[in-house]
């Protein structure tokens, strides 16, 4: 009843304006260390291809995430964001981008065995 907050999409965006301030400053700061040379140096349109839809993806998974926090129990939204590797691996591997390996199989595993010890 009191720590309901109604505004987590806000909250959220100023922790990451936060980030991006601070980011930003150690990416001027340290150049050489953390890439900045390379971005300046990369065209536009291949910026944007990349940028583009990981910020998108980025964005959605964090409003639906702050959306979810507002409608399901904290315990139920725990439960499905740690299960998230294993969709990403399962569509991984159906597309082809991630070969099968025993150490992700043993990674499923333990994830899995994780979510079967939460419910229970």
């Amino acid at each position: 009843k009191y720590l309901a907050f109604p505004c987590p999409l806000l909250l959220t965006s100023v922790h990451f304006f936060g980030q991006w301030i601070f980011s930003y400053t150690l990416t001027e700061l340290y150049p050489k260390h953390l890439g900045a040379e390379e971005v300046k140096c990369m065209s536009n349109a291949v910026y944007w291809c990349v940028s583009l839809p990981c910020g998108f993806i980025t964005a959605s998974d964090i409003g639906l995430s702050n959306l979810a926090l507002v409608r399901i129990t904290i315990t139920f939204y725990t439960m499905i964001k740690a299960s998230s590797p294993i969709f990403v691996l399962a569509s991984a591997f159906l597309l082809n981008i991630e070969p099968i390996t025993r150490i992700l199989l043993l990674v499923v595993a333990i994830i899995s065995c994780g979510e079967f010890l939460t419910v229970f």
